[in-house]
């Protein structure tokens, strides 16, 4: 199992260190920011210790770190600690982080774990934007308060250069701060529990997740008119109608299993939309359209001219769901912005359209599932365009299924 000590904490900041640093001197220099008279900076044996997880942190630090002023920490970090991280791997450092608090059982979910702004452990797994200093302080605090560091060589065996790389695919999920917003740091574990049924609403679209039933909230508490949250783990609940949620209790794990499925597909259909303006996504998808440059096209592509729908070629339910959503809010929306690069001459509209065909030829002879198809021209738009905009481009793959540069007719 994971555990988050100061030895596992130290050993992603040594993975992910500027090449010139050395262990040591990052180490020591960590923890210089809560005992300034502490200075193992030169001391190999001692930081190599630590940082294995072999031994505890010597009183000179554990005594002071508990009166230590989480504020001057933060603005210690800044100063000291950051400069002396690879700058392409910070995002790496979070997610690591993240990781290994969400593994460790020992934890419980409303446990602070980042002590500058008080984040439960509950949070820091819902975020995906954090101010980097006051995160690594934060953390940094609270392994030398509240964790012992001897005898977790086992733990810091776990995190490996490879580990740290798993993430990197993931490094774009990672956002930093300047500054968090006072509304999201006091308020938000409160709004949460209360907006729950909300939540679970809008990502059905009001209704029943199983039958479809329409649904309301009530204003007292989070009982819903003719429906319930239902409980299917620790961590996962769905909207059920009375009538299916007493159905639910005796449901084999099959059914339920196959409900917390059709569940992440709606999160994930909404997940992107939440914080987006109509006008911001499609502001970003004219850049997009303005930067993005595709694969040569052959000869042999040929356009589709006559449009066939959504509904006639598109067999999985939710993404089907979701290029329609796309297509009733944006599709003009995408073909505005053609109109008007086209006529900048920044666009040729017809060669565009070929790129995506042939982007589609091309990924069809190797894959079978429509929504592996749909992603894979996501993300290569996604790349092409330096990693920017990953839901703009989502939306301009479902322009062109509409158009029928992507996906055929379901022959019957």
């Amino acid at each position: 199992m994971k555990k988050l000590c100061f030895g596992t904490y130290a050993t992603i900041l040594k993975l992910c260190k500027a090449k010139s640093v050395t262990q040591k001197w990052l180490c020591g220099t960590v923890l210089l920011s809560v005992a300034p008279s502490y200075d193992v900076r030169t001391d190999d044996g001692t930081t190599s210790d630590l940082i294995l997880g072999k031994k505890n942190l010597s009183p000179n630090v554990t005594d002071f770190a508990p009166t230590a002023d989480a504020r001057t920490t933060s603005n210690y970090f800044k100063q000291n600690i950051l400069p002396l991280l690879d700058g392409n791997k910070k995002s790496l450092i979070v997610l690591a982080l993240k990781d290994i608090i969400a593994s460790d059982n020992t934890i419980e979910p409303d446990t602070i774990v980042e002590k500058v702004n008080g984040m439960t452990k509950e949070t820091i797994a819902r975020r995906d934007a954090f101010v980097l200093d006051d995160f690594l302080a934060g953390i940094f605090l609270y392994t030398v308060v509240n964790v012992e560091n001897r005898n977790c060589e086992e733990s810091v065996k776990e995190i490996t250069e490879e580990y740290i790389q798993f993430f990197d695919a993931q490094k774009t999920s990672i956002s930093f701060l300047t500054a968090y917003s006072k509304f999201s740091i006091e308020t938000a574990d409160e709004i949460a529990i209360d907006t729950r049924s909300l939540v679970l609403l809008t990502e059905t679209g009001g209704k029943c997740q199983k039958c479809g039933r329409l649904l309301g909230i009530k204003k007292e508490g989070n009982d819903v008119n003719y429906a319930k949250v239902v409980h299917l783990s620790e961590t996962e609940d769905i909207i059920l109608c009375v009538d299916c949620e007493r159905e639910i209790q005796s449901a084999s794990e099959e059914d339920k299993l196959a409900l917390l499925s059709d569940k992440h597909d709606l999160e994930i259909l909404m997940v992107a939309r939440d914080a987006m303006s109509r006008y911001t996504l499609e502001k970003q998808i004219e850049d997009v359209l303005r930067e993005v440059h595709l694969m040569d096209v052959t000869n042999d592509t040929r356009l589709r001219i006559k449009p066939v729908k959504v509904e006639n070629k598109i067999t999985e339910k939710r993404l089907k769901e979701r290029i329609l959503l796309d297509v009733r809010q944006l599709y003009e929306g995408v073909n505005n912005s053609l109109d008007r690069l086209s006529g900048e001459n920044k666009l040729n509209v017809d060669t565009f359209a070929k790129n995506v065909k042939r982007m589609y030829e091309d990924a069809a002879e190797t894959l079978t599932s429509q929504s592996d198809i749909y992603n894979l021209l996501a993300e290569t738009l996604f790349e092409k365009n330096g990693y920017k905009y990953r839901e703009a481009c989502q939306i301009i793959i479902s322009y062109f299924v509409q158009r029928c540069e992507v996906f055929d007719e379901i022959t019957k």
